[in-house]
């Protein structure tokens, strides 16, 4: 688990303008995972595979965000986050999904 920057403190903004805040711990995978690349008689003339290193999530983790202006709306005090404790080399999605919801 590791602060990301850019995410901490995280916000949420309700529709009357009051913030939460807090810190996100969020997991992470690191390691090597196999890439490779070979020639084709058509077109496109190469063809490509790329793997990268994802947690595999098995569930998500309500985190409060416990610094709140008096007043905030509860839709915005907790944020799900994946979880998950294994790692895997998988190829890159074309459509990203958010990461946080």
């Amino acid at each position: 688990m590791r602060l990301v920057p850019g995410f901490n403190p995280l916000r949420q903004v309700d529709s009357n303008g009051k913030e939460c805040r807090g810190n996100v711990e969020l997991p992470f995978c690191k390691g090597y995972c196999k890439t490779s690349e070979s020639g084709t008689h058509g077109f496109p003339p190469r063809v490509q595979t790329s793997k990268v290193c994802t947690l595999v999530t098995t569930s998500t983790r309500k985190v409060l965000l416990d610094d709140c202006d008096e007043g905030a709306a509860e839709s915005i005090k907790f944020v799900n986050v994946p979880h998950g404790k294994e790692c895997e080399c998988s190829a890159v999605p074309l459509e990203q999904q958010p990461f946080i919801n």
